[in-house]
C-alpha cells in the first residue's frame, strides 16, 4: 500500500509505480455536434474521385510522361 491508501503495482521494469489521479484520462465532456458538415467531406471525396479519373484518362491517352511532366511543372 502507498501513503495515499492505494495499492502499488510492482513490475520487473519499474519496481515502484504509483497510480495517481493525474494519470487518468477523462473522456470528452461534450458530444459531437448534430450538424456535422458532411457536405465538406462529400465534396472533397467527389473532387478527389474526379481528379483520379482525369489522371487515369491522361495516362491512357498520352502515357505516364504527361502526368510526370505536369507534376514537375507544378513543383518548379
Amino acid at each position: 500500500m502507498s501513503t495515499s491508501g492505494r495499492r502499488v503495482r510492482y513490475s520487473r521494469g519499474v519496481p515502484l509505480v504509483r497510480i495517481t489521479g493525474a494519470e487518468r484520462i477523462n473522456p470528452a465532456t461534450e458530444p459531437s455536434p448534430a450538424n456535422t458538415p458532411y457536405w465538406l467531406l462529400w465534396s472533397t471525396g467527389v473532387i478527389a474521385f474526379v481528379l483520379g479519373i482525369f489522371a487515369f484518362a491522361l495516362w491512357g491517352v498520352n502515357g505516364a510522361s504527361t502526368l510526370f511532366d505536369m507534376m514537375v511543372a507544378l513543383c518548379t
